[in-house]
């Protein structure tokens, strides 16, 4: 017999295909995944998932599957964001998502939430990637975006510039830190793929704070947002570069958004990052 957890383990790895992001958003153990795969399989009497490259591609038995377990898991985000969205206490629990560069600005913005509000608590996911908001995947979304979602309601809490920075005191000819295939999506990347070289390229990472701290260390320079920069020993090279000039959004799923903590928190929390964001 299929349990709603094995639909929404079915429809974790059919999103993503790979186990081990599938547990990850399930919050289960890797494992877990394997051994109940396994067992959905031996029920079966079928795969229900091909392995390809890496990917676990589902096979036209796992493929109806998919069907009703993608319809199962967005009818009960539904009722989670619906039964989170008519509570009317100002306590309880708000999942923020944000990426790694945003951290020390969302962090300082806590303990100001937390003394208005002391029933509020955090579960802070730090992700590049944007997260679902309609399957619940967090409440609130903390994004550096000149075009948020249509889909999601929020407030830009301020705007941002892009400079290159080096270790302060650092000679004036090093080499590039540069971002990998995983955040060529955004601006920055796209601008260092078309002004930097590859044999100028000494390091590339995925992860705007691992760029500042490798540039920080000495072993480059580094295209970052200038709020970043305050958090290391870095210095500017350079004007600002007016065409990645981006914003700071705090975005929430419309149903969400007269939620009274949530409500309570964006208010907080924009006008806090709008103060940060000007020191920058």
């Amino acid at each position: 017999m299929l349990s709603t957890d094995d639909l929404l383990l079915i429809a974790a790895l059919a999103r993503s295909g790979k186990p081990a992001a599938a547990s990850t958003s399930l919050n289960v153990h890797l494992a877990t995944v394997y051994r109940r795969l396994k067992e959905l399989e031996q029920e079966a009497g079928a795969p229900l998932f091909q392995r390809l490259g890496g990917q676990y591609i589902p096979t036209p038995l796992g493929s109806e599957l998919v069907r009703a377990a993608t319809a199962v898991a967005a009818s009960l985000a539904e009722a989670r964001r619906r039964l989170a969205g008519g509570e009317q206490r100002l306590e309880g629990r708000i999942t923020l998502t944000t990426p790694d560069s945003l951290v020390p600005l969302v962090t300082a913005l806590l303990p100001l939430v937390r003394r208005k509000h002391a029933g509020i608590r955090f579960d802070l996911v730090v992700s590049n990637a944007f997260a679902d908001m309609a399957r619940y995947e967090a409440e609130v979304a903390i994004r550096p975006t000149r075009s948020p979602p249509e889909t999601l309601v929020g407030q830009r809490a301020g705007a941002f510039r892009y400079a290159i920075y080096a270790k302060t005191g650092s000679a004036t000819d090093l080499p590039w830190i540069a971002l990998d295939d995983s955040l060529s999506a955004i601006p920055a990347a796209r601008w260092l793929a078309v002004h930097v070289a590859e044999e100028e390229t000494v390091l590339r990472v995925n992860s705007m704070w691992a760029a500042a701290q490798a540039a920080a260390a000495g072993l480059g320079q580094a295209l970052l947002p200038d709020y970043l920069h305050r958090s290391f020993d870095l210095e500017r090279r350079g004007g600002f570069i007016d065409t990645l000039e981006s914003e700071v959004w705090l975005l929430v799923h419309p149903d969400l958004r007269r939620t009274p903590r949530i409500q309570a928190f964006m208010d907080l929390a924009a006008g806090k990052l709008r103060e940060q964001l000007k020191a920058g």
